[in-house]
């Protein structure tokens, strides 16, 4: 977990200085409200990647493509997905934030959840500016900030939800 961590805060540093917080509130989709992530919990979300730790590409590299992301999102809805997770994590999982920006687009009803390796407060505000109603938080990974993240995440207006390996997504409390 923490090579992951550390490869997700490199990232985030990098993109932080392409696109300052001021941008991504800027950008269209921040304007949208996020909606509870809760009724999706309760049906099937589907986990969009394209890749898995230990595992490698899922598809072929070709496909890994924020259209390619939109399609598969559509056809999961089409096949009673109640909400969806994109992960936006590169390294190992093969996802991007064009990805969640193109599944949104393509589904501006559909509850969508940002699946990272989340480590700054960056990271949520590009889970809002991306049109995201809910955010993915690693109670592992995060460790005494879980809290934090999670009222900021909040804050926000996203649903926080927990994930521990092994256990089914769940929301995390209100505090």
């Amino acid at each position: 977990m923490a090579g992951m961590a550390a490869h997700a805060a490199r990232r985030v540093e990098r993109l932080k200085a392409e696109l300052p917080i001021a941008t991504l509130r800027a950008l269209p989709g921040y304007a949208r409200v996020p909606r509870d992530f809760k009724p999706a919990l309760s049906g099937a979300v589907m986990d969009l990647r394209f890749a898995e730790p230990g595992r490698g590409l899922l598809v072929s590299g070709g496909e890994v493509t924020a259209a390619y992301a939109a399609r598969r999102a559509v056809s999961a809805v089409a096949r009673g997905a109640s909400g969806l997770g994109v992960w936006t994590e590169r390294n190992f999982h093969a996802g991007d934030y064009p990805h969640l920006d193109a599944v949104r687009a393509a589904l501006p009803d559909v509850l969508l959840a940002m699946m990272d390796y989340v480590v700054d407060s960056w990271q949520l505000e590009r889970a809002r500016a991306g049109g995201a109603d809910a955010v993915l938080l690693i109670p592992e990974l995060l460790g005494a900030y879980l809290e934090r993240m999670s009222a900021l995440a909040r804050t926000l207006g996203l649903t926080p939800i927990a994930w521990a390996d092994g256990a089914a997504p769940r929301l995390l409390p209100l505090q």
